[in-house]
């Protein structure tokens, strides 16, 4: 567990980082808003005692709002993601995050793709009401890294693939047992510049 936490605290110095290097650059920035969906595939969740909780592969959306400063970007997001368990046709975990991300993108000359690295941190509520436990969901501090490309296809429409690892500190339910969370999602979608 004390690993876990400290993953999330390194994307959280992370994401600091980025805004305290990007905050004098704000007033220049362009607004956009962006969605993209795609596949989550969720580890197997550590129950303790040598017991684990095998996921299926599931679905993952992402919608948010940010300000592009040239190589640095803004933005606050809200995303969700479900997996089924393993061997099982009605029982599933959801994950909705509300994150706040940094970007930077680097710069290709004379070319429309632009890849990035980027990092966030922020909630995640974890809901498992189809395992019976007492409390069904959990909120928790969560953070997420990744890597992706953007692709200009239009004046101020990008198209946009990452990849991004989820991680959350251990969600804990009455009734059950503790459980962690950690996700690779693989997304596609579009960012319009406003």
């Amino acid at each position: 567990m004390e690993d876990h936490t400290m993953k999330i605290w390194r994307t959280a110095l992370a994401c600091a980082v980025l805004v305290i290097g990007t905050t004098a650059s704000a007033c220049a920035a362009t607004p956009y808003v962006s969605g993209s969906a795609g596949i989550a595939m969720l580890e197997d969740s550590d129950l303790g005692h040598g017991f684990t909780l095998p996921y299926d592969a599931g679905m993952a959306v992402a919608l948010a709002a940010g300000l592009d400063m040239g190589n640095l970007r803004l933005e606050a997001e809200v995303g969700f993601q479900e997996n089924g368990i393993e061997e099982s046709d009605d029982l599933e975990v959801a994950v909705t995050t509300f994150m706040a991300n940094g970007y930077y993108d680097l710069e290709l000359p004379l070319n429309p793709i632009k890849p990035y690295i980027t990092a966030g941190i922020g909630l995640a509520d974890v809901n498992a009401e189809e395992l019976a436990f007492g409390d069904d969901s959990s909120l928790v501090l969560a953070g997420q890294i990744g890597v992706g490309a953007g692709f200009a296809v239009a004046p101020m429409i990008t198209l946009d693939a990452r990849y991004r690892y989820l991680m959350t500190t251990d969600a804990e339910f009455d009734g059950g047992p503790d459980i962690s969370i950690s996700s690779h999602n693989v997304m596609l979608g579009l960012r319009v510049g406003l």
